[in-house]
């Protein structure tokens, strides 16, 4: 579920409409049609022996400078509204009791209107967790100043502010604010005069790297992408619309957006060092530990925590333990200790198509830079094992430009010779694919690395190999490489087994 809308100023509507949104998402099917979240696309492979106790798991964090018992945010949701304050303190004491993070909804009738304030002021029943602050970005807009934000912070003793991207939403409500034009500077602006950090996050419909890359520039400390696949903000407006014409509008959106795992990936690429938030149809802790191990730094859920807030404190309770339990069992049984080993773990794999005779996943390799030989023939061999596939064909490819696939002996002296051979025929030098400015539309950022295309010219992006009675048949010496031609990052490489 995404954050609240703004907010028309004394408007008797607004009310009537945040109640709505609360009643709706509550009693109504409002989830995105025909586009998941993408979590389901994921599996992790059973460790049977993970050489660990289920009590050394360690799911801690911090956000915010304070500490979390699991990296969970309890996403923004409401406020404003009498029957608001209930659940809000419902859901701020669930998160002290088991050290979640806590979104709060929209603000902005706050601002105008200082009586609403027991509907947002949680701090008192969370006084040890972070909590977030929210407000439409478009307000930014709309006259809200740097000095509002500022008192919103104070009001609700905020740890960060959020400002949430609605333009879909805006665009279908009759009441909607849809002026975006310009946005991105006022919210730089605001991110340099802030001393409390700025998130920035969708409600459902997902943000993609290449906003996510310009957000980071501007200094926006986090970014929650909130993909697609649970809440969707059209359904929930398509509920309240008594025209018909409006309501197949909002009809024709229920499935946009980029599903949350997609976007989660691309994000993670786009925005390396950034802390990136992961909601958007969450809705276990099995989606949880995926989203961790997908790059996310803390998940949000709404949607499950709203519907159990309205039903009862116990519960929201049972929810959060929920969660925190198969979150737990998860990490243990994949055989990681903390969220860090999480975040490396080769056990998560991508489901590829699964019909007869094929199957296909997609490993994550973080490399160490340039020449580097990576090994990755146990994870191939692996895969020959549980494909399924008993007399096939093993497909690995690389989908980089910069990084090879190849096959060879794991010779330290002949890797040597390998990396010399390689710097020989493609070497460090003068590279017209280097002259940034005689490229267009090619960001500052953009590496210099022609070099590293030059020589990934001279190798390959795959290598087939056979499997034969339900073992990969490589030669005594054969090993399969991964070869990072560039910098530091984070590669994929696919493996697709067909056969029978």
């Amino acid at each position: 579920m995404g954050a609240s809308p703004s907010v028309d100023t004394g408007s008797g509507a607004t009310v009537s409409r945040k109640a709505d949104h609360i009643r709706i998402n509550v009693e109504e099917d409002v989830s995105s049609k025909g586009v998941p979240s993408g979590f389901e696309r994921y599996r992790f492979l059973h460790c049977a022996l993970p050489e660990i106790d289920l009590a050394d798991v360690e799911m801690a964090t911090s956000f915010f400078g304070r500490s979390l018992d699991v990296p969970i945010l309890i996403s923004c949701m409401t406020g404003g509204v009498p029957e608001a304050e209930a659940i809000n303190r419902t859901l701020a004491e669930t998160a002290q009791a088991f050290g979640l993070a806590l979104g709060l909804g929209s603000a902005r009738v706050l601002l105008e209107h200082p009586t609403a304030l027991p509907s947002f002021d949680m701090r008192r029943y969370a006084p040890d967790v972070p909590i977030l602050a929210n407000l439409g970005a478009v307000q930014l807009n709309k006259g809200v100043t740097t000095d509002d934000c500022r008192r919103l912070i104070d009001l609700l003793q905020a740890d960060a502010l959020v400002l949430h991207l609605n333009p879909l939403q805006e665009a279908l409500q009759p009441e909607g604010d849809t002026e975006f034009g310009g946005l991105l500077e006022r919210i730089e602006a605001l991110v340099k005069a802030l001393d409390t950090p700025v998130v920035v996050k969708e409600i459902g419909w997902g943000i993609a790297p290449d906003l996510v890359s310009r957000l980071v520039d501007a200094g926006v400390v986090a970014i929650d992408v909130a993909g697609a696949g649970g809440t969707s903000w059209s359904e929930v407006e398509r509920h309240r619309m008594n025209s018909p014409v409006r309501a197949r509008v909002a009809a024709a959106f229920a499935d946009w957006g980029i599903p949350t795992a997609e976007v989660l990936v691309a994000a993670r690429q786009a925005a390396p060092q950034a802390v990136i938030i992961a909601s958007g149809g969450v809705r276990s802790g099995m989606d949880v530990a995926k989203a961790v191990a997908l790059g996310a730094d803390i998940v949000g859920l709404a949607g499950p925590f709203l519907r159990a807030a309205a039903h009862s404190p116990e519960a929201a309770r049972e929810l959060a333990m929920e969660l925190v339990e198969v979150l737990r069992t998860t990490m243990f049984v994949v055989g990681v200790r903390n969220l860090t080993a999480l975040r490396g773990t080769n056990r998560l794999i991508l489901e590829g198509s699964s019909v007869d005779g094929q199957a296909g996943i997609v490993r994550r390799y973080k490399t160490r830079g340039r020449g580097e030989f990576l090994d990755i023939t146990e994870d191939v061999v692996d895969f020959a094992r549980v494909c399924g596939v008993r007399n096939g064909i093993i497909h690995v490819a690389s989908p980089h430009t910069t990084a090879a696939i190849r096959i060879n002996e794991n010779e330290p002296l002949l890797l040597e010779d390998f990396r010399t051979l390689l710097d020989r025929l493609a070497p460090h030098g003068n590279y017209r694919h280097d002259n940034l400015s005689k490229r267009e539309t090619v960001p500052p950022e953009e590496p210099q690395n022609g070099r590293s295309h030059c020589q990934h010219l001279l190798l390959s992006s795959s290598e087939s190999l056979a499997i034969i009675d339900g073992a990969l048949r490589l030669g005594d010496w054969q090993r399969v490489f991964l070869i990072e031609l560039d910098a530091p990052r984070e590669r994929q490489v696919t493996l697709q087994a067909v056969g029978r």
